[in-house]
């Protein structure tokens, strides 16, 4: 097991609380917000005072002095035996209030994803930060009835082709799938204690057909606009298996473009691992979702570089581990999309989702 122990730190109301004795702590790019839970369990005559932690208290989670999670406490919970005395608790970060929670009702012209992000997250004291251009703003744009802050900003994000996270500081993050690596390579007969590795070609096609509508006319649904396909091929099918998909008015792009990411974002979805690691860092660092790792074989040599998608921090019996998920940087590659219900002309606004 690893020699360097991590000192993770609970800080509710000014008070800090360690000794715990199982620990989860998950960050990824599928997740808005990052999770914790925290355990310990003390012998009964140990334990002469309840630890003062309340549902709903506002918290920050760090690591050697770090933070990985700031945000509320969820749940708090309190067991009994006859020999021991457990104290469990969990919680998210702040922008799991953008997850759970709807907007007002909103109608406006023109939507630009930074700015309505910082006017919603600043209703739950959350900022934001921009790491990716994301400026085009959707003509016509309005919410949904029952439709969460989350809901409302992703489909702004996919118009873009950013994705929505979030970092330690419980800071709502706009960004793409991350160019940078991590400080350590994963290797096999090193710091990887276990690797999995999928493939899947359940949702993968030989070939790939994209139908939509080309220029024609002054709006995206007129009548002149002509029917525009493209067409891509997938050699790594062994077999005949074709698919058509249909894009709507809300779409853009060239269909040839659409239909090539189509094919390498099924290609990247396909190709999974599933990696369990000794300690918690790579090099100097905490392990990082959006980070590119290298996995190595047993003498070094190079099986892929792939995208770090999840990473979970362990702590129990076992020592302290590191669960990644990882994928090929293609299934996170995105294009950009038009929201449903959002409507406009095919001059100058239209033009920029081409690009």
């Amino acid at each position: 097991m690893s020699e360097r122990k991590p000192d993770i730190v609970l800080e509710v109301d000014g008070q800090r609380y360690g000794g715990w004795k199982s620990i989860d702590i998950s960050r990824g790019l599928e997740q808005c917000a990052g999770t914790f839970r925290l355990s310990v369990t003390d012998r009964w005559p140990q334990q002469n005072e309840p630890r003062g932690i309340k549902a709903g208290a506002a918290c920050r989670v760090t690591i050697d002095g770090r933070a990985v999670i700031t945000g509320y406490v969820d749940d708090v919970e309190v067991s009994w035996s006859a020999t021991s005395h457990e104290y469990r608790v969990s919680g998210r970060d702040k922008t799991a209030d953008l997850v759970d929670c709807c907007p007002p009702s909103l109608q406006l012209k023109g939507a630009d994803l930074p700015a309505l992000a910082r006017r919603w997250a600043r209703l739950f004291g959350i900022e934001v930060m921009v790491e990716a251009e994301c400026n085009k703003a959707v003509p016509g744009f309005k919410t949904e009835e029952g439709e969460t802050c989350f809901e409302m900003l992703e489909r702004l994000a996919r118009a873009n082709a950013v994705m929505l996270t979030s970092d330690g500081d419980g800071r709502l993050v706009i960004t793409r799938a991350g160019t940078h690596k991590a400080a350590a390579a994963l290797q096999m007969g090193g710091n990887l204690l276990r690797l999995a590795l999928s493939s899947s070609m359940k949702d993968r096609f030989s070939e790939v057909t994209v139908k939509g509508q080309s220029a024609g006319s002054d709006t995206w649904d007129g009548p002149g606009n002509a029917q525009a396909k493209g067409t891509a091929n997938d050699p790594n099918v062994p077999r005949y298996r074709p698919l058509t998909v249909i894009a709507e008015q809300e779409e853009f792009g060239s269909a040839t473009t659409r239909a090539r990411h189509e094919i390498a974002v099924r290609y990247g979805k396909g190709h999974q691992a599933r990696a369990l690691v000794n300690g918690w860092y790579a090099g100097t660092e905490l392990w990082q979702p959006n980070r590119l790792a290298d996995i190595l074989d047993s003498s070094g040599q190079a099986m892929a570089t792939w995208l770090i998608v999840n990473v979970s921090w362990h702590m129990d019996d076992r020592g302290f581990l590191t669960e990644l998920s990882l994928s090929p940087r293609e299934a996170y590659e995105l294009l950009p999309e038009m929201p449903k219900g959002a409507k406009g002309k095919k001059g100058k606004d239209a033009s920029l989702w081409l690009q």
